[in-house]
């Protein structure tokens, strides 16, 4: 079987270049002319399956393999995403720290936020719970009270809406945000990020372009629900500098 993949040839072929399911298809034509769209697709999943391609989007690969970004999860934020949970057990949330960018930036940022966003009925609940606990706690924070007291301040809890459908995870027992849903939020909400636009926002884009696994179907679908995905398209070609064909949202 391994000689019937053409890992190498793959490789060799496509480079780190995106390609599709009937590119895959075609450059096996090459060698096999009568190769059954059948047994295609079970060769595509043990490609899949050894590591030898990875999707990108449905029905997109390459063969270049990239990191999930798995960044730490603190006892602060499990703390608090626990509190919270116990209080309001059904309550769809999910936690995350700026620290997280930190390692992407050219200029780290004065202080960390924790940002826990919660469905927009509950938010003034959870916001007066967690007054009574932590201190340094904001609700939907305006522009003006970003830039006076949360990024020139001590470390602060921020409280937020979550978009519905958002892209979550589950790690170590906490849900947070997919690296998806992180890059389009820190684009689209510019008041509240507004540490981490401009050339900085160029910067994260690359690094997690060049070094994270990021599935652009997700991508698209959540830039789409907050009507962003022609102006994020623009920003990717146009500032961050990421190859266009490597761009599939």
């Amino acid at each position: 079987m391994s000689d019937k993949l053409k890992s190498k040839e793959i490789k060799k072929y496509f480079g780190d270049k995106p390609f599709s399911n009937n590119d895959l298809y075609n450059f096996y034509l090459n060698y096999e002319p009568d190769l059954k769209k059948s047994t295609f697709g079970w060769r595509v999943h043990n490609l899949k399956q050894r590591g030898l391609i990875y999707s990108l989007k449905k029905g997109v690969y390459t063969t270049k393999d990239k990191k999930d970004f798995k960044p730490i999860i603190d006892s602060k934020l499990i703390n608090l995403y626990n509190n919270v949970k116990e209080k309001f057990p059904y309550l769809l949330m999910a936690v995350w720290e700026t620290s997280w960018l930190n390692n992407y930036m050219v200029h780290q940022a004065f202080s960390n936020s924790i940002i826990l966003e919660v469905e927009k009925d509950a938010a003034s609940a959870v916001f007066s719970f967690l007054q009574e606990s932590y201190r340094d706690i904001y609700l939907n924070p305006d522009r003006f009270v970003v830039e006076n007291y949360i990024i020139t301040g001590q470390d602060s809890i921020v409280i937020k809406n979550i978009t519905l459908t958002s892209p979550l995870i589950e790690r170590e027992d906490v849900i947070v945000p997919t690296i998806e849903k992180i890059l389009v939020d820190i684009y689209t909400d510019d008041e509240f990020f507004v540490s981490y636009q401009g050339g900085e926002l160029e910067n994260i884009f690359k690094e997690f372009f060049t070094s994270f696994k990021i599935n652009q179907s997700t991508l698209r679908q959540y830039a789409n629900k907050r009507h962003v995905r022609d102006r994020l398209i623009t920003f990717l070609v146009e500032d961050a500098k990421i190859d266009k064909d490597k761009i599939l949202i």
